[in-house]
């Protein structure tokens, strides 16, 4: 600590109060460990699926959730695409999953999954991090349930 502060304990014509190099040190330390902490509170987990007979599974630390396949009329994969440059009005498109449901009560069960309020729209985005899990997600659909896939 001494490279640092080079005056820690020793008293200064302008300073008002002695601090011992252990208090600073403990300051310091306390004041290091509290970033670390909420850099590591920060980080997003990682989410997790599997497709078997069953459904689509989910977890993603303490939560998880199964979307079944009776719950589903159809599935399929939305690759991510930029806006289009000459159109204003365009909007990239982000990769994800797209749900067709059974009925419309299909999001609020699904809610730690699926956080947006129920729309007229028939569809549901699962939003995923990139256009590879969205094409193993729609491989492993494929192979277990192809009725489905479109």
């Amino acid at each position: 600590m001494a490279f640092v502060f080079p005056d820690i304990g020793n008293p200064s014509g302008t300073s008002k109060a002695d601090l011992s190099p252990a208090l600073v040190s403990f300051l310091f330390g306390a004041f290091a460990l509290g970033g670390l902490l909420v850099m590591v509170g920060s980080v997003p987990r990682t989410h997790r699926f599997a497709v078997d007979e069953r459904g689509l599974w989910w977890r993603a630390g303490r939560k998880s959730d199964l979307i079944a396949w009776d719950e589903l009329r159809a599935v399929r994969g939305q690759e991510a695409r930029p806006p289009v440059k000459d159109d204003p009005n365009s909007r990239a498109v982000r990769s994800a999953l797209v749900l067709t449901p059974v009925d419309r009560r299909f999001v609020t069960r699904h809610s730690a999954l699926l956080r947006r309020l129920p729309t007229a729209d028939p569809e549901v985005e699962l939003r995923l991090p990139d256009t590879t899990t969205v094409r193993q997600l729609a491989q492993e659909i494929a192979r277990v349930r192809p009725d489905l896939l479109r």
